[in-house]
């Protein structure tokens, strides 16, 4: 044999050994490339972190709030069963749109769905619905609104950042703007506003808050059922509007519809319903050691062992009217929630009744 054929057997021999080692190298190299590039275009990877924004708004959301509020909950939940791990920072309601539209953050939350934001970012379906209304200072009287023309005649505070409903923004012509729903209320405390726009359950968590020097009785809202003064709302999850983010949309509005379906929604919810009343503890006030469940003249109806709870119903007039010195023994109107009685509508003695701190 010539040389030359043998010389050449001898460097392939290394080609034939490694040669599919090589091959599979590559593919597996080509396949890596594939797959990052996928995930590149993609706005985020479900193996790391992303950032989620929103501000402070309780009782929705807010840093102060445990685990960042009902409505935190309920999203950081969602985006988890999406496969996603939201890190949410809380920043003003401006900032917070900029970074989505800018990529600086996967999604905000909770924003209305008004129309400017509906042009430009992707909507989620509704994480909640909350009431808006006007409130205003009762030392002052209750405004009359019965016309756009009365509502543009008068000093409407409102909160930057916010999109409020079409009827009180087209009646508006500019709204008195605060930095936060505080300023807005020490503003109407002050005067410097005849009505503040902000939504229920909000304006009574600040007219609630220690840090707000007014008396919550001296406010109310307009209660018409007039398109002007009330609005109900959803609140939403948003993204930037892009094919990419699309299909995040998908996976998150698929958990959601899943979560709504369950126990656990109802549960971070159950504080954000309007119609909402406290669960208490309820306590023995005899020397049996046991609840007395009551009709509604006091006359004992069932009893009860220790550790029952329920659900208030009617507060006596005089826990949230005037101050008077009671005639007899005050009766709070409940809905038992666990025990033998659960279910039953009953009264309890209000001695009975034992507050308990939020989160406890």
């Amino acid at each position: 044999m010539s040389p030359y054929p043998r010389r050449l057997s001898n460097l392939l021999r290394p080609l034939r050994t490694w040669g599919p080692v090589l091959v599979l190298s590559v593919v597996v190299a080509v396949s890596a490339m594939v797959v990052a590039l996928g995930l590149r275009a993609s706005p985020v990877s479900p193996s790391r972190p992303v950032p989620v924004s929103s501000g402070s708004w309780a009782p929705f959301v807010g840093p102060d709030l445990p685990d960042g509020g009902p409505v935190t909950e309920l999203v950081v939940e969602t985006l988890r069963r999406a496969g996603y791990s939201p890190e949410v920072s809380y920043t003003s309601w401006a900032l917070a749109e900029g970074q989505v539209t800018s990529g600086a953050s996967l999604g905000v939350f909770p924003l209305v769905g008004s129309d400017s934001r509906r042009a430009k970012l992707l909507l989620s379906d509704p994480l909640v619905d909350f009431e808006y209304v006007l409130f205003y200072n009762r030392t002052t009287g209750a405004p009359r609104v019965s016309s756009a023309q009365d509502l543009g005649a008068m000093r409407v505070g409102g909160i930057a950042g916010y999109d409020y409903w079409d009827e009180l923004e087209s009646a508006v012509g500019a709204f008195v703007e605060f930095d936060s729903a505080m300023a807005g209320f020490r503003a109407l405390a002050e005067g410097t506003v005849d009505v503040l726009a902000e939504g229920l359950l909000s304006g009574r968590a600040v007219l609630a808050d220690p840090a707000f020097a007014g008396d919550a009785g001296d406010f109310d809202y307009l209660r018409e059922d007039n398109p002007l003064v009330h609005s109900v709302e959803g609140l939403y999850f948003m993204m930037a509007d892009t094919a990419a983010a699309a299909a995040v949309m998908e996976s998150f509005n698929r958990e959601l519809a899943t979560m709504r379906q369950s126990d656990e929604y109802e549960r971070i919810v159950a504080d954000l319903e309007p119609s909402g009343s406290p669960e208490v503890a309820l306590t023995p006030t005899g020397g049996s050691g046991l609840v007395e469940l009551l009709d509604e003249a006091g006359r004992p109806v069932l009893l009860a062992p220790q550790g029952t709870r329920a659900r208030v119903l009617t507060w006596p007039a005089e826990f949230t009217g005037a101050a008077s010195k009671p005639p007899g023994r005050l009766l709070v109107k409940v809905k038992v929630t666990n025990g033998p009685a659960q279910g039953r509508v009953l009264y309890v003695d209000a001695r009975a009744v034992r507050l308990e701190a939020a989160g406890s």
